[in-house]
């Protein structure tokens, strides 16, 4: 058995100006979830704005280190939702910038398979960002009284799939696999009975939390699966069977990543 990064892409994000909605954890984590993808891959990230202080303004990009270490260029495409008058939305693909040169835009972790990327310039269309006190910590997480068994949720874009025509990302249901959950400081990254694809990399892990409002308690990294050798008289091939289980890294990493872009942001 083996951990396989998925495949997966990048972004970058811009002015938001929604609130979360309070009671409708879902729509305000969905509404802050879009698609990145390259010719190459294909992800998930989410678009999360500092709590707000007038020192930075700023959105910024959260996503699996690896969607962008992996996409070649300096650009790549983010799948905005422009809504139209009567409550439908339409596709807006964007064009943002990932490199200057060979040199990326984005802050990485330095442990762990997280990335932010600071907006440098306005979305074209209005977004919905979560605020970072919507990523979990140890104590929130302690709050919630999270443990191995309890109902988590997801959103992704498996093998690039698309919930419809608008680009919205796919829901969907699993729970905490692995004990001990915590603490942080020891268990990075925690296992989710979810069975993840190539494009789910970067897609939020998110339970309801206080008053009704969305709590990402980690972001989607890779897939477990068993390589199965098969050898002939004729033949020799390996099939690769799901185990149903995604690698998940603690949100408060992803928090982490965003104060280092922002001091970055601040310092130039």
């Amino acid at each position: 058995m083996r951990s396989v990064f998925l495949t997966a892409l990048l972004g970058l994000f811009a002015v938001s100006a929604s609130p979360v909605r309070g009671g409708d954890f879902a729509t305000a984590t969905l509404d802050a979830t879009f698609k990145l993808f390259h010719k190459d891959s294909t992800a998930a990230c989410v678009l999360i704005r500092r709590d707000r202080s007038p020192e930075d303004e700023s959105l910024y990009l959260a996503t699996a280190a690896h969607v962008l270490e992996r996409t070649k260029g300096e650009t790549a495409i983010l799948v905005l939702r422009e809504q139209r008058d009567d409550g439908s939305y339409v596709r807006r693909d964007h064009t943002i910038a990932v490199r200057q040169g060979d040199e990326p835009l984005w802050v990485k972790h330095p442990t762990e398979d997280a990335a932010v990327l600071r907006l440098a310039e306005n979305l074209p269309v209005p977004v919905a960002p979560l605020p970072a006190s919507a990523l979990a910590d140890e104590a929130s997480l302690r709050d919630a009284g999270l443990h191995i068994c309890s109902p988590i949720f997801a959103l992704s874009y498996p093998q690039r799939f698309e919930a419809n025509e608008a680009g919205f990302a796919v829901a969907r249901q699993g729970i905490i696999a692995s004990h001990p959950f915590l603490p942080i400081e020891r268990h990075h990254t925690f296992l989710a009975d979810l069975t993840a694809f190539s494009g789910d990399s970067g897609g939020p892990v998110f339970v309801e939390g206080k008053n009704g409002n969305p709590l990402l308690i980690g972001m989607a990294l890779a897939q477990y699966r068993h390589d199965e050798r098969i050898t002939t008289e004729f033949e020799e091939r390996t099939v690769h069977v799901p185990l149903g289980l995604s690698m998940v890294l603690h949100a408060q990493f992803v928090r982490e990543t965003i104060e280092t872009a922002s001091k970055a942001a601040s310092s130039k």
